[in-house]
């Protein structure tokens, strides 16, 4: 196998950009230029010569976490400087063995006799680079989303069900009672009420619906007016537990899917935790 010095320092070089990038997406935080450039160049000339240097394979193991640590010491300052080390290591790790992964799906083996062209191994690395920041985006908002989730169990003509509720603090809509008034989408209405279809609601054919009446509303899922009922009780669980409780809870009906941004089917009011 044929090796190019200037190819090895120009991929040790954007691999290591792209970790170190990984690990400040992560922690959100900005490097400077010169300790970004520094730490590239540092860590392209060691890959390079690394296979010149006779250890064995303990040794050698050592010797790269060794230069991790020092790649990661000059390119980011002593904040938390354990967990950015770690999260270097472990993004290095999944670089190569996401490499490893294209190797074999394309060749049928692991054992590299001849490594990716370079321009197709760069394309690879920012492939993966923006793969990795996509899966910390999502998982940032998954995170974000989930303490705001909150079960609910609502129990209505002597039926009891379950799901998940997010709190939303755009939500202040209140009843002419001043009681609060919780947002629900279709997908639980068709759950509470199968008898009611879509067509009976545009006709007002409410048929069971519990004192079923319109207000005006203005949020950030619907506007114009909202079509308002009640339901025996509504229960909002946290760590198994009931902390609020509502007789006669009031229930809106919004025909935005947002189910597909928080994964819930209920929209909390801000006022019922008031």
């Amino acid at each position: 196998m044929t090796v190019y010095i200037e190819d090895c320092l120009i991929e040790n070089f954007v691999v290591t950009y792209l970790i170190i990038k990984c690990v400040s997406f992560c922690f959100k935080i900005t490097i400077k230029k010169s300790r970004l450039i520094l730490s590239c160049l540092l860590a392209a000339v060691i890959s390079t010569f690394y296979p010149l240097i006779n250890l064995n394979s303990f040794l050698l193991t050592i010797f790269k976490l060794c230069v991790g640590f020092l790649i990661t010491l000059i390119a980011f300052d002593k904040n938390h400087f354990i967990a950015k080390y770690l999260t270097f290591i472990f993004f290095t790790a999944l670089y190569a063995g996401l490499n490893i992964m294209f190797y074999f799906l394309i060749y049928g083996t692991i054992l590299s006799y001849d490594n990716f062209p370079t321009y197709i191994l760069l394309f690879l690395l920012v492939l993966i680079y923006f793969m990795v920041v996509m899966c910390i985006k999502f998982a940032r908002k998954k995170l974000a989303i989930s303490n705001f989730v909150y079960k609910v169990k609502i129990t209505n003509l002597g039926k009891d069900i379950m799901f998940n509720a997010f709190l939303d603090s755009g939500n202040t809509l209140l009843d002419e009672d001043l009681s609060p008034i919780f947002i629900i989408n279709t997908n639980l209405f068709n759950r509470l009420y199968k008898d009611i279809s879509f067509s009976d609601l545009l006709t007002k054919n409410f048929k069971n619906l519990k004192e079923p009446h319109y207000i005006k509303s203005a949020f950030a899922y619907g506007s114009g007016k909202l079509l308002v009922f009640c339901v025996d009780n509504l229960q909002i669980i946290e760590n198994d537990t009931v902390k609020y409780e509502f007789s006669n809870a009031k229930l809106g009906i919004s025909y935005s899917n947002f189910n597909k941004n928080f994964g819930c089917d209920m929209l909390l009011n801000i006022n019922a935790f008031a």
